[in-house]
């Protein structure tokens, strides 16, 4: 299996940016990702806990 770009730390700090009112968008410019993937974490994470 390939090795993510991202640590679970580091989506988990990406998704409470979220959160606390920081958009998407920005987010997905800041650490070069697509939104798609965004929304998967948050499906995941947020759905497990």
């Amino acid at each position: 299996m390939k090795k993510s770009r991202y640590t679970e730390s580091q989506i988990v700090n990406i998704l409470k940016q979220n959160k606390s009112g920081v958009t998407v968008a920005e987010l997905c410019r800041e650490y070069g990702m697509n939104q798609a993937r965004f929304y998967q974490w948050r499906l995941c994470l947020w759905l497990s806990t």
